[in-house]
C-alpha cells in the first residue's frame, strides 16, 4: 500500500524493517523482549474481533436505540463498523432503487458523533410510515474510515459520503490527551511486547463482493486492530532506532502506550502520537478528503469537525441537502442528526462522554492547555516532521478552533 503523504512517509509496516541490517537488530530486540517479558496483556484479548463476534452485531444494531447512557456509547463505539446499522426507507431525489449513506470519520475526527448521529437518524426514520427501501445509513470507521486507496472505499451500490475532516494539529493533541487517559483500554492496555508480536503478522484488508470488510485477508484478525497494533509497535521501534530516536525515550517492552505517554515529556508524547496516528488517522483522512473532492459523485462532501460543533444545524442541513434526500425523510434525518449538536439537551450528552476532556477528567489527567500543546506541535512539525501537519492543515482547510486556538482567537 502506498501512503498518501507526499513527503517521504515514515515506514510504518514494522515487518519492512526485516529487509535491512537494522531491521534484524530490531527484530532481535522484539523477540528478546517477548521471551523475557511476555505479553502482560494478551493481544488476542486486547485486539480480538473475531468473525463470530461480529455476526452478533446485526441483532445488537436493532436494539441499540433502546440502550441509554454509557452502555449505548460503548455499543456504538464497538458496533459502528460499516457492516450494518439498519436497513431503512429513504427516498432519494434521483429515484435510485438502492442507496447508501456513510458518515465517514477517523479516530479523533468524530467517530462517536458519527455513530450516534446515524443511530439517531435511524430512530427518526422509524417513526415514519413510508414504505421502506433497501437503504443503509452507517458510520464505518473500521472500514471506510481506514481507506487509503479507491478499492477500500468502493461500494457496489450507489453511495453518498459525508466525510469528517479535522485540523491535524487538533487530531494530534486530542489523540495525545485521549490516549494518556487510557480511554480505549481494549487496545491501549496492550503492552509494547504484545504489539511487537502482532506486528510480525502480515494483514492486508479482506474484501467480499468487491467491498472491504473489517477483517484481514484469510484471517480472523480485524484489520483496524492490526493497524492500531502496528502503530504501537512503530512507536517502540522508532524510540529505539529510528528518525525520532534522539527525541523519544526508549519504550519499555512491558509498558503500554498510555503508560509511555504519561512517562515522557509532552514533546516526546506528541511525536509518539504522531507516529501512531500517521496511518490510523492522518493518511486515511488525507486520502478520503482528496477522493471526495475529485469524486464524480455529486452527493458526497467533506465537512470540518469544528463546523459540527460551531455551526451544527447548518452543517447537518448541508449534508442532507448534498445527499439529496427527499421529504419527509430529510426532515426526519435532520431531527435525528441535530440531537448530537452541542446545544441539544439530551443527544449531545453521549458525544460529550466520549470527548477527550471528559475522559481526562475521569482518569484524573492534568495537562498543559490544549492551545499550548498545539503550539508545541507546530514547532515539532517544523523541526522534525517536514511540516507534514502544516501541509495537511492547508489541504483540508479546517482551522484550529475552540480550546485548541490561541486565547485571542479562541471560540470559548
Amino acid at each position: 500500500l502506498k501512503y498518501p503523504f507526499s513527503v517521504n512517509p515514515i515506514v510504518i509496516k514494522p515487518y519492512r524493517y526485516l529487509m535491512s541490517f537494522v531491521g534484524w537488530r530490531l527484530a532481535a530486540v522484539a523477540i528478546g523482549s517477548l521471551l523475557l517479558f511476555g505479553s502482560r496483556v494478551s493481544c488476542d484479548i486486547c485486539f480480538q474481533e473475531g468473525r463470530s463476534a461480529t455476526a452478533s452485531k446485526d441483532a445488537r444494531a436493532h436494539s441499540l436505540l433502546e440502550i441509554s447512557g454509557d452502555a449505548a456509547e460503548d455499543s456504538l463505539a464497538d458496533m459502528s463498523d460499516g457492516l450494518t446499522l439498519l436497513q431503512l426507507g429513504v427516498k432519494h431525489s434521483n429515484n435510485s432503487a438502492a442507496q447508501e449513506y456513510h458518515l465517514v470519520a477517523h479516530h479523533k475526527t468524530g467517530t462517536a458523533l458519527a455513530g450516534m448521529a446515524g443511530a439517531s437518524m435511524i430512530a427518526e426514520i422509524q417513526t415514519l410510515s413510508e414504505q421502506s427501501l433497501d437503504v443503509l445509513i452507517d458510520a464505518p470507521w473500521k472500514t471506510l474510515g481506514l481507506a487509503i486507496n479507491p478499492a477500500m472505499l468502493h461500494r457496489t451500490k450507489p453511495s453518498c459520503i459525508a466525510h469528517f475532516n479535522r485540523n491535524p494539529f487538533e487530531v494530534l493533541v486530542s489523540g495525545y490527551l485521549f490516549h494518556r487517559a487510557g480511554s480505549e483500554p481494549r487496545w491501549l492496555s496492550c503492552s509494547f511486547s504484545s504489539a511487537l508480536n502482532k506486528s510480525l503478522k502480515i494483514c492486508p484488508p479482506d474484501f467480499k463482493n468487491g467491498q472491504m470488510t473489517v477483517f484481514c485477508k484469510e484471517s480472523q484478525m480485524a484489520y483496524w486492530d492490526k493497524l492500531y497494533s502496528d502503530g504501537i509497535a512503530q512507536v517502540y521501534m522508532e524510540s529505539r532506532e529510528g528518525v525520532f530516536a534522539d527525541l523519544l525515550p526508549d519504550a519499555k517492552p512491558e509498558e503500554n502506550f498510555t503508560e509511555y505517554l504519561n512517562r515522557v515529556d509532552p514533546d516526546a508524547g506528541l511525536v509518539a502520537q504522531f507516529i501512531w496516528a500517521y496511518n490510523t488517522t492522518l493518511a486515511p483522512m488525507q486520502f478520503t478528503n482528496s477522493y471526495v473532492q475529485s469524486s464524480s459523485q455529486s452527493c458526497s462532501l467533506n465537512v470540518c469537525y469544528a463546523d459540527l460543533m460551531d455551526n451544527c444545524n447548518a452543517t447537518w442541513h448541508r449534508i442532507l441537502q448534498t445527499w439529496q434526500v427527499e421529504e419527509p425523510q430529510r426532515s426526519a434525518m435532520f431531527r435525528g442528526a441535530v440531537k448530537t449538536c452541542p446545544d441539544a439537551k439530551d443527544g449531545a450528552m453521549g458525544v460529550e462522554k466520549h470527548s477527550t476532556r471528559s475522559k481526562m477528567a475521569l482518569a484524573g489527567i492534568v495537562s498543559e492547555r490544549e492551545y499550548k500543546l498545539v503550539s508545541r506541535a507546530r514547532k515539532l512539525d517544523k523541526v522534525y516532521m517536514h511540516e507534514r501537519l502544516a501541509t495537511l492543515e492547508h489541504e483540508l482547510g479546517c482551522a484550529v478552533t475552540g480550546k485548541y486556538a490561541e486565547p485571542s482567537t479562541a471560540d470559548n
